[in-house]
């Protein structure tokens, strides 16, 4: 039986929680668990519109993105990657996808569901995929869509979107990014990069509770939504039945496709509320300022990361080879020294690495606890060998 005493010990102490740093859900604010808890207001109650058509707003703010379409729907992250590709990109036609690992992949499956002729270019583990086969891959098999992840949360790997753009444009292909792991951690340039669909959610650096799908469209390509003349095979998704509804939301009116999850946008609606008060270019700078004292503090304790080169280290993920021979049970040592961590996910490297999210409400003690029971793991009884 597990004494009370190691359960304390296993999952912190009511004066000190154990501490999760996990890549999502992220903490949420007490303001914004608040909101979760309130009645759901009736979806025409004015300060729910109004709290609607904040979210619109500020999310084009976070992706630089004025001008931009913003839709806020139900679902998760991968529903949104889903979204994007069955109303943009017809049946029969053909992409290339830049994997950068697990998210890159999820992307090409998505696309090989919808009947779509998908090409992967799979970068090495920890590096980003190679601009000369991206650019060949579109020539050669005439791509019109050019699909990538900004960040990859089993990799750690930042994709810069400006050559990618380039390319893509180059061809005249679409290019659609899927910035779950960046948005809020990231700068984000949609119109200086000119990326025709940004996709985020809301559980990661946001600092949201999930269950919301956020895409973002350059007027391009909301034009080629509004125009489309094929049917999106995804009934709930269809972002051409949103359109109206977002626009309208927007302008405080209210408009119904489907019944919108009232306290999740209001709970949004709040979180974005606080990356107003601190400034997105505050924000990413808060990221980046702690992702620098997470690596400085993992190169002092010999944990090596999958992403050697600094240049394409995310801010809010990192992810780490296990320490020599701490592969089994390390994870554990290093819960029962309080912090919680993900395993990796890497397709091929996730059984040898483990994951650290720094997104969202993350402050320097969390880093700094984070820091003191990897220490502890590494030197623990048994080292976490088996």
């Amino acid at each position: 039986m597990t004494s009370h005493a190691t359960r304390d010990r296993r999952y912190g102490t009511a004066a000190r929680p154990a501490l999760s740093m996990n890549i999502g859900p992220t903490r949420l604010a007490r303001r914004v668990r608040s909101r979760l808890a309130e009645q759901p207001p009736p979806l025409y109650d004015d300060a729910f519109l109004i709290a609607y058509g904040e979210c619109l707003r500020r999310m084009r703010v976070v992706l630089d993105a004025a001008g931009a379409t913003v839709f806020v729907i139900p679902g998760t992250g991968t529903s949104a990657l889903e979204a994007a590709a069955a109303n943009l990109i017809p049946a029969g036609s053909t992409v290339t996808v830049a994997s950068t690992g697990q998210w890159g992949d999820r992307w090409a499956a998505i696309c090989e569901r919808l009947g779509l002729r998908t090409y992967v270019v799979v970068a090495t583990p920890g590096e980003a995929a190679d601009l000369a086969t991206l650019e060949r891959f579109l020539t050669d098999q005439d791509s019109g869509v050019l699909l990538a992840t900004h960040v990859d949360s089993s990799s750690g790997v930042r994709t810069d979107l400006a050559p990618l753009q380039e390319i893509a444009h180059r061809h005249g292909a679409m290019l659609l990014v899927d910035g779950v792991c960046a948005a809020g951690a990231e700068t984000v340039r949609q119109n200086a990069n000119r990326v025709d669909v940004y996709i985020t959610s809301t559980p990661k650096a946001l600092s949201a509770p999930a269950g919301l799908s956020i895409l973002s469209l350059l007027p391009a390509a909301t034009a080629q939504l509004a125009t489309r003349n094929w049917p999106c095979v995804n009934y709930s998704q269809d972002l051409q039945s949103w359109l109206p509804v977002m626009q309208s939301m927007e302008n405080g009116r209210f408009a119904y496709f489907q019944t919108p999850p009232s306290n999740l946008i209001l709970a949004f609606a709040e979180a974005l509320e606080l990356i107003t008060d601190e400034g997105i270019t505050n924000r990413v700078a808060r990221h980046r300022r702690l992702r620098d004292q997470l690596h400085d503090g993992l190169n002092t304790l010999g944990i090596d990361q999958l992403v050697t080169d600094p240049e394409l280290r995310a801010n809010g993920v990192t992810v780490c080879w296990y320490p020599a021979d701490h592969e089994a049970g390390f994870l554990n040592q290093v819960r029962e020294a309080g912090v919680l961590l993900p395993a990796g996910t890497h397709p091929v490297r996730g059984v040898s690495t483990f994951r650290l999210g720094h997104l969202g409400n993350v402050t320097e003690d969390d880093i700094t606890r984070t820091l003191t029971a990897l220490e502890e793991a590494i030197h623990a009884p048994g080292g976490g060998k088996p």
